[in-house]
């Protein structure tokens, strides 16, 4: 008899259903697994409840169990249901033998699970050497194997957001379509506003076209700080609208508002630099657009940047907060008459009005990386907030506000030196990048006009925070600062 017949027989005989890996691994339901995986004899892959996504070159040893579903509570009358939770293995794990993982976990890439241990719904950081019951994790305990350098800033992406980019693949459809109207729904959903108040876009830069475009700019004099991304002016010219640069307030690194108020401006486009967030509350007179490209979470009286004032935009580039693959961008109003307009300018095809519009679509491919990323925000902003305490409890001196009324968001950990190009240097050398958040030949104006934000480029360096910078290389960035300040 055959491995093949073996095969046949014995899931006959047991009900267990034949699979790629041994005739003794029990797999319940549809996990999705990635190439190169073994799995051995005696184990199991349990997805009834909830979904488990085994990354590509994977090995997992016998015996082991990776089970969605915890029945406990239900069998002692706790509860009148499993606890049923998503298990994700990411590319390069190692499982040993005699290990469990449970429903929630979260298991970072090139990470080894060392046999016999339980693994806890959790997430786990990259490079990680998990041991033991109760389990000990050793972040960065590989990482000094493993080649490459501390980026100064890259998308935290994982196996669900590849999950969801295969599911738009198989439909067949790849333009706009449901998938981007789900996902400005739930981006509604996520600032507190009523469904049908945002429009999906290509990028940010175009946001910030269609905002003005709603608010009929053309002609009319747009305010904006010298101190920010050059899509601002870019946008600004595209609408057709005068432009009236301003400086920035000195302490932070957003506008000045009195600046702002003498400048007679009909428009003022207000970003949220860093994801510092300015209160514009007690700002009349102006109709005001909410750069909040890098502070989606941020809040000002407890209420969302983007919704203070007339329109809110966001930018969802790889290197933002959150992507939607690559690019896009939203703009929402509490106005739903603007967010409409912009979505009539949106649908450019096969109109018989004859009106002038132009093709600003998102796909259903980015809607899609889009919605897993939003999904997980919260925990996105809860671990670059974790990574800006540390370098502040550590004695670095970093931009922030202090007003109890704004909560930011950690998008950039700024330190504030007299020596950035020194810093930068010594960050390098260690094989960190770091940069000048907005060098001075950035600044969208002559740099004599605009002390405040001349002066902010000199003595300004931001540090790494994104997500996925284990607390290993946290230390590494705080050690070598320290070091040459």
């Amino acid at each position: 008899m055959d491995i093949s017949e073996f095969q046949e027989l014995f899931s006959a005989l047991t009900g267990i259903k034949k699979n790629r890996f041994h005739p003794l691994v029990w797999i319940n339901g549809e996990p999705e697994i990635g190439g190169n995986v073994y799995i051995g004899g005696m184990s199991e892959v349990n997805t009834k409840g909830a979904s488990v996504v085994i990354g590509d070159n994977c090995d997992i040893a016998s015996f082991v169990a990776i089970n969605c579903a915890d029945t406990h509570k239900k069998c002692i009358g706790l509860s009148d249901k499993a606890d049923c939770r998503d298990i994700v293995l990411e590319n390069n794990v190692f499982v040993g033998s005699h290990s469990v993982i449970k429903g929630g976990a979260y298991i970072g890439h090139h990470s080894v699970i060392a046999a016999g241990t339980i693994v806890d719904g959790v997430r786990i950081p990259p490079y990680s050497l998990v041991a033991g019951n109760p389990m000990q994790v050793k972040e960065g305990y590989y990482l000094k194997q493993a080649s490459g350098i501390i980026q100064h800033n890259k998308p935290t992406l994982g196996a669900e957001e590849e999950r969801a980019a295969q599911r738009i693949i198989r439909s067949g459809w790849l333009a706009q379509g449901k998938e981007v109207e789900a996902f400005e729904n739930e981006f509604c959903s996520s600032i507190g506003l009523p469904e049908g108040h945002a429009v999906a876009v290509t990028n940010g830069t175009s946001s910030l076209f269609l905002a003005l475009w709603a608010l009929k700019a053309q002609g009319k004099k747009v305010a904006f700080p010298v101190y920010t991304c050059s899509s601002l002016q870019h946008a600004v010219a595209m609408a057709g609208a005068k432009e009236i640069l301003v400086d920035i307030d000195g302490r932070t690194p957003n506008i000045d508002l009195e600046s702002l108020g003498q400048s007679k401006a009909d428009i003022a486009i207000v970003p949220h630099m860093f994801g510092l967030p300015l209160d514009i509350s007690d700002f009349k007179g102006v109709d005001i657009i909410e750069d909040c490209a890098q502070a989606l979470g941020a809040s000002v009286n407890n209420i969302p940047v983007g919704l203070h004032g007339k329109m809110g935009i966001y930018s969802f580039y790889a290197t933002k907060l959150m992507t939607s693959g690559g690019q896009g961008g939203m703009v929402v109003s509490t106005d739903k008459a603007l967010v409409d307009a912009i979505r009539d300018y949106r649908e450019f095809d096969q109109r018989r009005d004859n009106m002038k519009r132009f093709n600003f679509q998102m796909t259903d491919m980015q809607a899609a990386v889009g919605r897993v990323q939003l999904k997980k925000l919260t925990d996105f902003l809860k671990r670059r907030s974790e990574i800006f305490e540390s370098y502040r409890e550590s004695g670095l001196s970093l931009l922030d506000v202090s007003e109890n009324n704004l909560s930011p968001v950690r998008f950039r950990a700024v330190l504030l030196t007299e020596r950035p190009k020194e810093v930068i240097q010594a960050l390098s050398n260690a094989g960190i990048k770091a940069i000048i958040p907005i060098e001075d030949w950035e600044l969208l104006g002559e740099k004599e006009l605009f002390p405040n934000s001349y002066n902010m480029t000199q003595r300004t360096v931001s540090l790494p925070v994104y997500p996925s910078l284990i607390d290993y290389d946290v230390k590494k960035v705080i050690t070598v600062v320290k070091s040459s300040i």
